[in-house]
């Protein structure tokens, strides 16, 4: 009897949470969109490693006014937790906080790194998780550059059209960016055996596009960017 309630409520959450998808899409201005006939034929039922770079001693990039890149990547990434969530993906974040996954007693900078990311990656290893997502801020010495754009290990195929659906909503939803998801050579994209897309959510060596990553409501356009690329990806994905 308990079994059969289990799963009453787990196609319930499972219902409602492609509802809530075909909501935010259809207000989004991509029309509302049909529930899907089953679990994993579409955004709903899949899990979903979020991995926000960065973290603890490693601030990541900083910009001249001062704003560092690991909160920029984990406030993005809880906005995208919560979308998800509700959609009824079963979301893992790879930190809820301020810190990185390297030991306590590393002290070697180029140590903890490595450990760090070998960590991020094992989360989503032992999760068989569906794709895994990182977020990141990009940087360069010349201040002039700007506009999000999207990584994927040239040899990951699905990477590849996970990156640039991602992209593709960024550059519709973010406004001008001439940027094309592109490949990277990134040990989170190289050593994940599921597709797997970095994205780089702006620059904060433009004064601009950092007050702008700084901005809570700019943080949950990006959020939903990365949302509406991950379901598009999703739906081509089950007509293949």
């Amino acid at each position: 009897m308990r079994v059969w309630f289990v799963r009453v409520q787990h196609l319930a959450w499972w219902v409602l949470g492609c509802l809530t998808v075909g909501i935010f899409l259809g207000t989004a201005g991509l029309g509302v969109l049909p529930v899907a006939t089953g679990p994993k034929q579409g955004l709903s039922g899949r899990t979903i490693v979020l991995d926000a770079g960065h973290g603890g001693i490693d601030p990541g990039a900083v910009s001249s006014q001062g704003i560092l890149e690991k909160d920029i990547t984990l406030a993005i990434a809880k906005e995208l937790e919560r979308l998800l969530s509700r959609a009824a993906v079963f979301v893992i974040m790879v930190r809820h906080g301020d810190y990185d996954l390297a030991d306590s007693s590393e002290t070697h900078l180029l140590n903890r790194k490595r450990q760090d990311l070998e960590r991020r990656v094992r989360i989503a290893e032992e999760a068989r998780a569906d794709l895994y997502i990182s977020i990141h801020a990009n940087f360069f010495p010349s201040p002039i550059w700007s506009g999000a754009q999207t990584f994927y290990s040239e040899q990951d195929a699905a990477g590849e059209r996970l990156a640039k659906s991602i992209q593709a909503e960024l550059v519709k939803r973010l406004g001008p960016n001439r940027r094309a998801a592109k490949a990277g050579n990134f040990r989170v994209l190289r050593d994940t055996s599921m597709p797997a897309a970095l994205v780089e959510v702006g620059f904060l060596s433009n004064p601009k596009e950092a007050q702008l990553l700084a901005d809570p409501a700019y943080q949950r356009k990006v959020a939903e960017a990365v949302f509406a690329g991950l379901y598009n990806y999703c739906q081509e994905e089950t007509r293949r």
